[in-house]
């Protein structure tokens, strides 16, 4: 596979990512550990190379994957965000009524958004975007993707199952609704 950085990170250069399972696998370990020694020291003092003595491979290896250590940052958020999209919306799930599955949904989300780990993500990313401005845009279109999208897919899927019905979110008071939700007046986009 090969991984593109996302200009919006500082990193325009195209990155070769693992082609096994066994490298996608140590892949997934690095962004852990990277997650830990952020959390722990904080984005500033984490550096590439304290990282990868922690996860056993080259700064080499790091940096090809990755590109530099914003990218690294980045890709932990977008792990992170991968991990809340299956947690948050699992495939039996979609298919459950809206009154169960928006519970479940809302149970989970409250569930996270409380876990100590959780909010020791929150500070770093608050702590880490002042030097950083360009993961706030990154991080807010990873959970459009990952988060609105998922969520806006199921209540359009339960609509036309006919389990629910609400206001088209591309106009009226829907927009409004779809736009408080992401964040954003309705009247800025």
């Amino acid at each position: 596979m090969t991984r593109v950085m996302t200009p919006a990170v500082g990193n325009e250069l195209a990155c070769r990512g693992p082609t096994t399972a066994k490298g996608e696998a140590r892949r997934l370990r690095l962004l852990e550990i990277a997650l830990d020694a952020f959390l722990e020291h904080g984005y500033a003092a984490a550096s590439m190379q304290s990282i990868m003595r922690l996860a056993g491979g080259s700064a080499a290896t790091a940096y090809r994957l990755f590109g530099n250590k914003e990218g690294l940052f980045a890709a932990v958020l977008e792990h992170e965000l991968e991990d809340l999209h299956a947690r948050f919306f699992p495939a039996a799930l979609m298919t459950e009524p809206p009154g169960h599955a928006l519970m479940v949904i809302a149970e989970a989300l409250l569930a996270y958004s409380v876990q100590p780990r959780s909010v020791a993500v929150y500070r770093l990313l608050m702590t880490a975007s002042y030097k950083l401005p360009a993961i706030p845009g990154h991080l807010r279109e990873q959970v459009r993707a990952q988060i609105y999208q998922p969520l806006e897919d199921y209540l359009r899927a339960a609509c036309a199952r006919g389990e629910s019905s609400a206001p088209s979110i591309s106009s009226g008071r829907g927009a409004r609704s779809s736009a408080s939700l992401r964040g954003m007046p309705a009247r800025t986009r």
